[in-house]
């Protein structure tokens, strides 16, 4: 192939940059480079950027001197009198891996600037709501209970929730006798018991209704004295025993 070649001194991005051009313009493999008519050529691009008086950058000459390191690689003579001990490394491993590197890089930035020219620049606004409709906190403590009720109504007004939905429960009577002799159970072992405690494992509501009406009746027969700390608390059972009515 003829060495010689004809430069358009085009402005490349750096000497990575010249080289794949003149790599792709020769259709040369990258990963077979005739590291000698590559050198050449590199160097004649060179010495018409010096002739042109153009300014020149030193990675331009940092690049040259690699070439002909490894052109000057190349063209050593093997040494066949030392044993064999694995294929030898190509001297041009390192310019390839940092051709095919760029290669992908400049393909890469080509790709970003073309979206880049074709997407329109786009900025966003803040949106346009007055100061006084914005939500604000609720002031600390200033808020009663029925104010927070009214509230919650006017919300119910605004979804058309007029009436609440309509709900049957089918409840299974439970014989009180059945749970009267539960209590019994429980409060032969201990004096006290909770009636929340006692529900806790009952899985129908005719058992908890049943537990509730047999609790009244031993009220009623004065055998327990049932006590409440708060409002919708837990109930508190005492046994009352003979001594102590």
């Amino acid at each position: 192939m003829n060495s010689n070649l004809t430069l358009e001194l085009p402005n490349f991005e750096g000497p990575l940059d010249l080289l794949l051009h003149l790599i792709k313009s020769q259709k040369i493999d990258i990963y077979d480079i005739p590291i000698a008519q590559i050198t050449s050529q590199y160097l004649s691009y060179l010495h018409e950027m010096q002739r042109l008086n153009l300014k020149i950058a030193g990675e331009y000459f940092v690049m040259s001197s690699m070439l002909l390191r490894i052109k000057s690689q190349s063209l050593l003579p093997k040494n066949d009198f030392t044993e064999d001990e694995g294929p030898e490394e190509d001297p041009r491993d390192e310019l390839v891996q940092q051709l095919v590197q760029y290669s992908v890089f400049k393909k890469i930035s080509a790709y970003f600037k073309e979206r880049n020219e074709e997407v329109p620049i786009t900025a966003a606004k803040e949106e346009s709501v007055p100061q006084t409709k914005k939500v604000q906190p609720l002031p600390l403590g200033q808020i009663t209970s029925s104010e927070l009720a009214n509230t919650f109504i006017v919300v119910l007004q605004r979804l058309k929730i007029r009436q609440p939905d309509a709900v049957s429960v089918d409840v299974k009577e439970t014989p009180i006798n059945e749970m009267i002799d539960y209590l019994h159970q429980k409060l032969a072992t201990q004096r006290k018991i909770s009636f929340f405690s006692c529900t806790d494992k009952m899985k129908n509501l005719s058992d908890v209704i049943g537990l509730f009406l047999a609790l009244l009746e031993l009220c009623k027969k004065q055998e327990i004295r049932v006590q409440q700390a708060h409002t919708f608390g837990d109930l508190e059972l005492e046994r009352i025993d003979q001594n102590d009515k």
